[in-house]
């Protein structure tokens, strides 16, 4: 599936997509996909709403993985659109488990000023040694992760009858696995992230330091393995449900 529909694209290279197109307008519809804007209140409160913070047009990152996971397994659509659709999905599942893409507050973070020190980073590092480091430290997050292999304690959906549809819930549970992920996400918006307010994190004055880098780092690494798991197991249920289509193609030809 993956090599058909991508067109023997490299799958970190089609998780891009996304954010590429973004900014083109004839994609400019698709911006509102990337998160979803929880008019909560942290610290003192998180939480998302679906009907308060996923609006109708253009919807937000849980409608979008919904509609796309859909139309990825719709027979009907040709396979240019197909291909589309799973390169939102692969993209989309990284997106959601980032906790300031389920918040509102700020723009996201967005308005939230910071400055980094330069003397944290190594401009003269070639751009190989960071793709190697970078795949280094991805192999040992894999390693370092028990359940890497089990699949099973994720939520997922039934593949038989998703076709998200604003006034249809009966979207095989893809919009109750994805709600979920994204209020987990959400959650470490209070109590780490804003555990302080905005004020804590931005300002003259203010620096995060180690011990709040060590703390973000702890959590990006918990949710990097999540994401990972959980697209794993989304694409093994598109691709089962893949193999049967073209098993029936093959019958009907026969």
């Amino acid at each position: 599936m993956l090599n058909t529909l991508l067109l023997g694209q490299d799958i970190s290279e089609a998780a891009l997509f996304a954010d590429k197109v973004a900014h083109i307008p004839s994609f400019a519809y698709s911006r509102g996909w990337h998160y979803i804007d929880a008019a909560d209140d942290p610290p003192r409160s998180c939480g998302i709403n679906m009907a308060r913070d996923c609006r109708r047009a253009p919807g937000c990152i849980v409608s979008a993985l919904a509609n796309h996971t859909a139309r990825i397994l719709n027979p009907a659509l040709p396979r240019w659109a197909r291909g589309q659709s799973l390169r939102f999905v692969l993209h989309f599942v990284g997106d959601v488990h980032q906790p300031l893409h389920t918040e509102a507050l700020a723009r996201g973070g967005n308005e939230i000023a910071w400055r980094r020190r330069d003397e944290w980073f190594d401009k003269t590092r070639p751009a190989e040694s960071e793709e190697e480091a970078a795949f280094l430290w991805a192999l040992d997050l894999f390693r370092s992760d028990p359940d890497a292999r089990d699949l099973s304690g994720e939520c997922g959906f039934n593949p038989t009858t998703p076709s998200y549809n604003e006034d249809d819930n009966d979207d095989g549970g893809i919009v109750e696995c994805v709600l979920q992920w994204a209020q987990e996400a959400n959650q470490y918006v209070c109590d780490y992230v804003l555990k302080g307010g905005v004020d804590a994190v931005s300002g003259p004055g203010v620096d995060l330091g180690q011990e709040y880098y060590q703390g973000a780092k702890d959590i990006v690494d918990i949710q990097i393995r999540r994401a990972g798991r959980r697209l794993a197991k989304w694409l093994d249920v598109l691709a089962g449900q893949w193999a049967e289509e073209i098993e029936q193609q093959l019958v009907v030809q026969n």
